[in-house]
């Protein structure tokens, strides 16, 4: 598929200075996508833009943004407003975790804001315009949270659950225009945010990390063809697990007692 020619000029990615938002700048690039690429670290953004450039001759438009501050919407749109912007991925977001009353109300707001309202406001701005031009996709980023109640990473994964029913809502909605949506939720990925999660052994859950490449192309290919997809076997085997043969407080339950289990301060 030509994605330049299904979907437009420019791809806007949130969060693309690392991990999933960089790995989708790499793949939309070798596509031949302009970029429009966002993040608050613009260092790394200037690296990435330089090097997307020169491998794949593309124009890309970096923009230092913090996304949680006031304003930053408007901000957003008025440095995009003459770019014709046919495929958007929200993919900033943030994780928050432990005992939910005992973390800083401030940061479990933010997750709330980044991970549900600022996607959210971005695919108003941004589909309203495909939607007239008859032509566009986006792609959401959820999680394998997001399909289940997860204690102790109680608000992300909730935010998560948001973005996947959200964003298979709008896959119905948009299709008759011609914008694809659909939902990428990862499990456990070798980016920066696992990464700093010092404070669980992963292993003991046991859980084994993917890696970015994989994840990423999941969501590409399955864009305009399906409404979600999760990444990796065991994933899918374990949302098959939640949805037709354990019941939910079961399996939150079993969350519950491995990822207590899996803290380090617990051990």
């Amino acid at each position: 598929m030509d994605f330049k020619l299904k979907y437009g000029d420019y791809a806007l990615i949130t969060g693309a200075s690392s991990g999933i938002g960089k790995e989708f700048a790499e793949q939309l690039a070798s596509k031949g996508l302009n970029l429009i690429l966002v993040a608050r670290r613009k260092n790394r953004l200037d690296e990435l833009a330089t090097s997307l450039h020169q491998k794949h001759k593309i124009k890309v438009k970096t923009i230092r943004i913090d996304l949680l501050k006031s304003g930053a919407l408007d901000e957003l749109v008025d440095a995009t407003k003459d770019l014709e912007i046919g495929l958007l991925i929200p993919n900033a977001g943030m994780e928050t975790h432990g005992n939910f009353v005992e973390n800083s109300l401030q940061t479990e707001t933010d997750v709330q804001k980044l991970n549900t309202q600022i996607p959210m406001q971005l695919a108003h701005l941004f589909g309203a315009k495909m939607k007239s031009r008859k032509k566009g996709g986006i792609i959401f980023i959820s999680s394998t949270f997001g399909h289940q109640s997860v204690p102790f990473f109680a608000n992300y994964a909730a935010s998560k659950a948001y973005i996947l029913s959200f964003g298979q809502a709008l896959n119905y909605e948009l299709k008759q225009y011609n914008v694809d949506v659909t939902v990428l939720s990862p499990g456990l990925t070798k980016t920066e945010m696992a990464i700093n999660m010092t404070d669980i052994d992963f292993k003991k859950m046991p859980i084994t990390a993917m890696e970015v490449t994989p994840v990423v192309r999941k969501a590409i290919n399955a864009l305009g063809k399906r409404q979600a997809v999760i990444s990796g076997t065991w994933n899918n085997t374990m949302d098959i697990m939640g949805k037709f043969m354990t019941p939910r407080w079961v399996l939150t339950n079993m969350f519950g007692f491995l990822i207590n289990r899996a803290t380090i301060k617990n051990n």
